[in-house]
């Protein structure tokens, strides 16, 4: 994709279409397996960049919204363009465990647009109970995964 024409895209400053038409999930709902996710949040950080044997680039970040924080992985010219402090909605994305921790990916029918920047109102508690994005997963079978018990080193079910 022509990285101007992704750059007016992602830049949106309108809403392309009717709120109502969609759910709104909060970040602390979302977990692995779920599909078709619309949520808005504030990317806190960039946190590094891998590469795919595809040869895809991969932008791994730590976002947040009122309610938790999670990590969530963005390809190519979406992670590239994407920076701290952007406000993003994201309309058909997904949540896998990479690693066994639950990740937010927007995927390719998924898309996000910039809304803005700094002005978003996120949790932060010293204790770090919001932080679901170190929070531990495991497979039951057929997609379906649950929350590790704190402190549990028992691997994932196959």
């Amino acid at each position: 994709m022509d990285k101007a024409l992704f750059q007016k895209y992602i830049y949106a400053t309108s809403w392309k279409e009717p709120i109502a038409d969609k759910q709104w999930k909060k970040l602390a709902t979302i977990k692995p397996g779920d599909k078709i996710i619309n949520t808005l949040f504030i990317v806190l950080e960039k946190v590094k960049t891998t590469g795919t044997k595809e040869g895809n680039t991969v932008h791994h970040i730590v976002i947040a919204d009122n309610t938790a924080k999670m990590n969530a992985s963005l390809f190519d010219a979406y992670g590239e363009l994407v920076q701290p402090g952007d406000i993003i909605r994201l309309t058909g994305g997904f949540c896998s465990a990479y690693q066994h921790v639950s990740t937010l990916y927007a995927g390719k029918l998924g898309k996000i647009e910039r809304l803005g920047e700094f002005c978003f109102p996120f949790t932060d508690k010293q204790d770090g109970s919001d932080n679901i994005s170190k929070m531990q997963w495991q497979s039951i079978g057929n997609d379906q995964w649950i929350p590790k018990p704190p402190g549990s080193s028992q691997s994932p079910v196959p």
